[in-house]
């Protein structure tokens, strides 16, 4: 099996370069969990997840850490990487 592809959706062909850390992280995780089969959209979702999270804590960081902005950072973030 090789590293996950799926991209759920058009905005996600507009930042390949978001598609590919994804990819990276997907099959990275596939690989500690020893491979198997089947299992693609799990690690995708996963490590699709593990990217947004990421986006929003740095966005976050960067406005100082204000209170009550997690819902707004977390938004912004998936909005970046292709959630609707």
């Amino acid at each position: 099996m090789s590293a996950p592809s799926d991209t759920g959706g058009e905005p996600m062909r507009k930042n390949s370069g978001v598609a590919e850390a994804i990819r990276r992280t997907a099959y990275f995780l596939w690989q500690q969990d020893g491979g198997p089969e089947g299992r693609s959209m799990h690690y995708w979702l996963k490590a699709k997840e593990m990217h947004v999270r990421q986006r929003a804590y740095d966005r976050w960081l960067a406005e100082g850490t204000p209170a009550g902005r997690a819902d707004d950072n977390w938004r912004d973030a998936a909005g970046e990487i292709g959630d609707k």
